[in-house]
């Protein structure tokens, strides 16, 4: 408002105290102590806290939007929180638990035929081995349940009325969060299970759990996530799912090795989409090799094909990245081989790790002194090096530079809204000023320009449902081809 006179003192009396008011709104803005871990968080999200004040203000909270603001509460979320998140995301069923059990050695998350995982699970180091299930509020689970009807999920609302989920409904949403100290790690399988298996009427009302771990390999701060799947029937659990990849310092983006057919590879896409200022901390793992009917020779093929997607400019964007990036494994043989001493030869796992050796041409009798062999092929303890050398060993730095990155983001976003509202207060303005006859003239104006937007619409939507087409047909071809060369 620099250079402007008021024509009107009753006006200039109003700009000058809501003036005062946001000064002194600025200048009390507390910092919440939680931000306090490490100096540059603290000051970009001092800066922020600054701006979101503004922004929440009855002047400007109409002109901003919701992204804008989400986009800020997860800058803040990760300057608040100095832990460093791995999230493994994906489809429903493909491979996440396995793969989260086979690098923590043990298979804690359950990984049945049906779809297991409904909440956030987060592994953390600790000095004492435990379980803590937090709940949904109130309101939470009223836009879950919109959610639900909304997707018409049907399979969701059968087997919510078989298990008679309503009549414990009101027991746990809102309910404070509940930890359970284990002894062993059975008992801390068997809680976990509790809380997150389908099959349990309590699992609809945990909004996400946390497990506290003696034997971690990762060091403190470091947090390994399994999430929903991206493809939940309940829109609501994969849109956690969506929001928590922007929140994650390293996204493992799980995809079944014969599986790249279009739904996938959109997968791929919207997870770099959250993550453009930096496809590094990207990661796609190609899961359960060993269902492929000739391991060794049909990744080579299915590699040689992903690499073509995976270079493109809406991933990797470089073949080097994405080659590197881009790394095949079986969890279920490595926890099979990690435990086939003690398998009876009577027992399914036997049966399964026999038939599974048989495909990389090794007979049960020569697993002993193949033993190395075979567990290189499902690629862990190469992944698990992985993520050692190029995260672990440097989380405290990555973590300052997500930071950064998701404030630039956050700045860009801001400055672009600013200038515009600053534009449209310009015209009103100077409308304002020009008298009754420019206040109809830009009145006719803005009338033309949203009769052109509302025609551009209908055009944009015809382009997109052409797009959709195209792209759906693309997916199919693409499908028949992986298909072939499986």
């Amino acid at each position: 408002m620099n250079g402007f006179t008021f024509t009107n003192d009753e006006a200039r009396k109003d700009y000058e105290t809501r003036i005062a008011a946001l000064r002194s709104n600025l200048e009390t803005q507390k910092i919440d102590t939680a931000y306090l871990w490490n100096e540059t968080a603290h000051k970009y999200a001092k800066n922020m806290l600054k701006v979101k004040s503004l922004l929440e203000t009855d002047e400007m909270k109409q002109q901003i939007t919701s992204k804008m603001y989400k986009d800020i509460d997860t800058f803040l979320s990760k300057c608040k929180d100095n832990e460093f998140h791995i999230a493994l995301v994906g489809a429903i069923k493909a491979g996440k638990s396995m793969l989260i059990n086979a690098m923590l050695g043990y298979e804690y998350s359950s990984t049945k035929v049906t779809p297991e995982t409904a909440s956030l699970t987060k592994f953390k180091k600790s000095s004492k081995n435990y379980v803590k299930a937090i709940f949904y509020s109130v309101n939470e689970w009223n836009e879950l349940w919109e959610s639900v009807n909304k997707s018409n999920a049907a399979v969701f609302l059968e087997e919510y009325k078989t298990l008679n989920a309503e009549s414990i409904k009101n027991q746990w949403l809102g309910h404070h969060d509940e930890v359970t100290e284990c002894e062993t790690r059975e008992e801390l399988k068997d809680k976990i299970y509790e809380w997150t298996s389908s099959k349990s009427s309590l699992h609809y009302f945990v909004k996400e759990v946390e497990v506290g771990l003696k034997e971690f390999e990762l060091p403190d701060g470091v947090v390994l996530v399994d999430t929903p799947g991206l493809n939940d029937v309940v829109e609501y659990r994969s849109n956690i799912t969506r929001d928590y990849i922007a929140r994650a310092n390293a996204v493992l983006v799980c995809v079944k090795s014969d599986a790249l057919n279009g739904q996938e590879l959109q997968t791929i896409i919207n997870v770099f989409s959250n993550t453009r200022y930096n496809p590094e901390k990207v990661y796609v793992i190609a899961t359960q090799t060993d269902t492929l009917n000739h391991p060794v020779e049909d990744w080579k093929n299915q590699r040689d094909e992903w690499m073509k997607y995976l270079k493109q400019k809406s991933t990797f964007a470089s073949a080097e990245l994405a080659k590197k990036n881009l790394i095949a494994v079986s969890g279920y043989l490595y926890l099979l081989l990690k435990k086939y001493k003690d398998l009876p030869e009577d027992s399914d796992e036997y049966w399964a790790l026999e038939s599974i050796a048989i495909k990389y041409r090794i007979r049960m009798k020569e697993i002993d002194e193949r033993y190395t062999e075979l567990l290189d092929y499902t690629n862990i303890e190469m992944l698990k090096r992985t993520i050692k050398n190029e995260i672990v060993s440097k989380y405290e730095e990555l973590l300052i530079e997500d930071i950064k990155g998701t404030y630039d983001i956050c700045k860009e976003s801001i400055t672009f809204a600013m200038n515009n509202i600053k534009k449209n207060q310009q015209e009103i303005i100077d409308t304002a000023q020009g008298g009754i006859e420019e206040i109809k003239k830009k009145k006719e104006e803005y009338e033309k320009k949203y009769k052109e937007a509302e025609e551009d619409k209908k055009e944009l939507d015809h382009l997109i449902e052409l797009l959709r087409k195209q792209t759906s047909d693309r997916a199919d071809e693409l499908a028949e081809q992986i298909k072939d060369l499986a």
